[in-house]
């Protein structure tokens, strides 16, 4: 069984020219209290790049357990093809792997983590080649929510405008409760835990009204992680 966490440090050549473009604006996503609250696009530029960078450099940290592990070796240096949500992390990987030439490891944990239990090798130039398709297939899909920390500052300035002046107004509008917003840096600093501000939290009848909410006034959350 691959944990998760040691999976994440794989590599991918992330488009650091743009991050390093984008570096200056991101202090400026991060909007200052009593600023002007950053455009859901330069919200969404700004962590993109926040969490290519940070992918970026546990790739490094697997590069390097890589090559003590096996010697100066090249390693594939690939750029990320899509974020993937940590569900579906186990079934992609799955999935490239073997087309990698390893079509015996499955997701498990609800998709959080690979079982290696069907793979079959039989000598070290093996499993420095399954080392290799995971270090690929890592690069290629990795999942933003493992970096929430590094893009919680870029986020939550946005997702506080957006609750105040669309989400409460909307579900206000459309008859539901909602329980007082936090202040400012309470909002900020629960952000992405698991004390963030549920404003369907007095939603009633259970949860169906509860999706019913949700669908006529998305959430914060849902706009960032659903948006193209």
């Amino acid at each position: 069984m691959l944990d998760r966490d040691a999976a994440r440090p794989t590599r991918v050549a992330v488009a650091l020219a743009l991050a390093a473009l984008l570096a200056a604006g991101l202090a400026a996503c991060a909007a200052p209290a009593g600023g002007p609250a950053p455009s859901l696009q330069q919200t969404l530029i700004a962590r993109d790049a926040a969490a290519a960078e940070a992918h970026a450099q546990t790739l490094e940290r697997s590069a390097v357990f890589l090559r003590e592990k096996w010697g100066p070796v090249a390693l594939p240096d690939e750029s990320i093809e899509r974020w993937v949500a940590a569900n579906a992390w186990g079934p992609t990987m799955a999935r490239c792997l073997s087309d990698d030439g390893f079509p015996g490891v499955a997701p498990a944990d609800d998709g959080e983590r690979l079982d290696f239990s069907g793979v079959r090798v039989s000598d070290p130039r093996e499993l420095f080649e399954i080392d290799v398709a995971v270090y690929r297939c890592q690069s290629l899909y990795p999942v933003r929510a493992w970096f929430e920390d590094e893009v919680r500052d870029i986020e939550a300035p946005w997702a506080l405008d957006y609750t105040r002046s669309v989400l409460v107004p909307c579900l206000l509008a459309s008859g539901f409760e909602v329980p007082p917003l936090p202040d400012d840096t309470r909002f900020r600093d629960e952000w992405r835990t698991d004390a963030t501000f549920d404003a369907f939290a007095l939603v009633g009848d259970g949860p169906s009204e509860r999706s019913r909410a949700q669908a006529r006034c998305p959430a914060a959350e849902t706009v960032l992680d659903t948006a193209p």
